[in-house]
């Protein structure tokens, strides 16, 4: 059955009047990404609106400036056929960490929190009051008595700023949450199976990457690694004396996999001096990425008492690149699959053509997460 399939089946909605989701906002290192979907009776979630817009300064300047963020919000909900003001907002990257922690498992919800809180107190510095914090319990798979949990960790104030920031942009933030958790939501609707598969999702990003682990409907694991594709184009222009822009058409056109590439191509290697194919420019840059995810395969064995993960999607900038998902799963041992395009996995509306729509975008992955927040059967 394909992804596609699958996320249909999933996804299918009873029967019930149209209904739209809320608009699942992402903001980028280098673009805010906005993905919207609907659902009418009988039919699975289409997308009804998308965007992915380019700052005009730094994130970090627009995310200060009220005034310039409103205006950025204002062109970007103005640029598709987005309804209303409901967002799913991913905090942004750098305002929060992920911790997982260990601890005694009580017997009901609120003795659960402050078992939480508890080992939290020990873990952070200064006074809880000044965090925020929030979790998502494991399902325990080694001892009786104890829990694993991943705690979202963010500093109280920015929180508070962002939030007000997003209240002058006129959003009606229906709820804050972490990139992970988008993601683990999309990797739900892809999932055949619904047991207790153990997944790594690999989203790529220009600088760094992110390293998820789902284990069923769990989230086991988060972790943002140093691989990027900037890194990668930079190795192939010096090992190719040439500029960063000519190496990144090479890889586009060649992949990393030696038989693929063109003629053209191969004369320009020959002409390089090199006789070797891109896989094996790339391939020792790859293995860093390999032991990264061999160590969080053991990690994830160890928490779930000898599973395996037995799947691989590959997500983001890389995964435009033909053939790194083969790349990967011979260098790494586990099945790897590709998806450049989340939005592949939803229908296009039907008589509606999204101004927004454009090529294919691996990294609008979180904002699509995002966008499914409550349109799933289980709400």
């Amino acid at each position: 059955m394909s992804i596609v399939s699958r996320a249909a089946a999933l996804l299918t909605p009873g029967a019930s009047p149209t209904r739209i989701g809320p608009i699942g906002i992402d903001f980028g290192l280098e673009s805010v990404h906005l993905v919207q979907l609907e659902s009418s009776a009988g039919k699975p979630p289409v997308v009804r609106a998308r965007l992915s817009l380019d700052y005009d300064s730094p994130r970090r300047e627009i995310l200060k400036n009220p005034h310039q963020f409103r205006s950025m919000m204002k062109r970007a909900l103005g640029g598709d056929h987005f309804y209303g003001r409901k967002a799913v907002i991913a905090i942004p990257s750098g305002m929060f960490r992920t911790i997982s922690i260990n601890y005694q498992s009580p017997g009901t919800e609120e003795q659960e929190s402050a078992a939480v809180i508890r080992v939290m107190r020990d873990r952070l510095d200064g006074d809880l009051a000044d965090y925020v914090l929030d979790y998502l319990p494991v399902k325990s798979r080694s001892k009786k008595d104890e829990r694993l949990a991943l705690v979202a960790v963010s500093e109280r104030q920015p929180i508070v700023d962002f939030l007000e920031l997003t209240r002058k942009a006129r959003l009606n933030v229906e709820a804050l949450e972490i990139g992970p958790v988008a993601i683990s939501r999309l990797v739900g609707a892809m999932s055949l199976s619904g047991g207790s598969e153990n997944v790594l999702v690999i989203n790529s990003g220009r600088r760094a990457s992110y390293l998820t682990v789902i284990s069923g409907n769990d989230l086991l694991f988060d972790q943002e690694v140093a691989f990027g594709e900037h890194s990668l184009i930079q190795h192939v222009a010096q090992t190719l004396e040439m500029s960063d822009t000519m190496a990144r058409d090479l890889i586009m056109r060649s992949g990393v996999r030696g038989h693929s590439a063109d003629e053209s191509v191969a004369a320009t290697l020959d002409d390089a001096g090199f006789d070797k194919t891109m896989a094996q420019i790339l391939k020792p840059q790859f293995m860093k990425l390999v032991e990264e995810i061999k160590r969080v395969c053991l990690y994830a064995a160890s928490e779930t008492r000898g599973g395996t993960v037995t799947r691989v999607y590959l997500l983001g900038s890389i995964a435009r690149w033909p053939g790194t998902e083969n790349l990967l799963g011979t260098l790494s041992g586990v099945q790897v699959e590709k998806i450049p395009d989340p939005l592949a996995l939803f229908p296009s509306d039907e008589g509606r053509d999204p101004a927004g729509q454009g090529p294919a975008a691996p990294e609008i992955v979180v904002a699509t997460g995002a966008a499914l927040r409550g349109m799933q059967n289980d709400g």
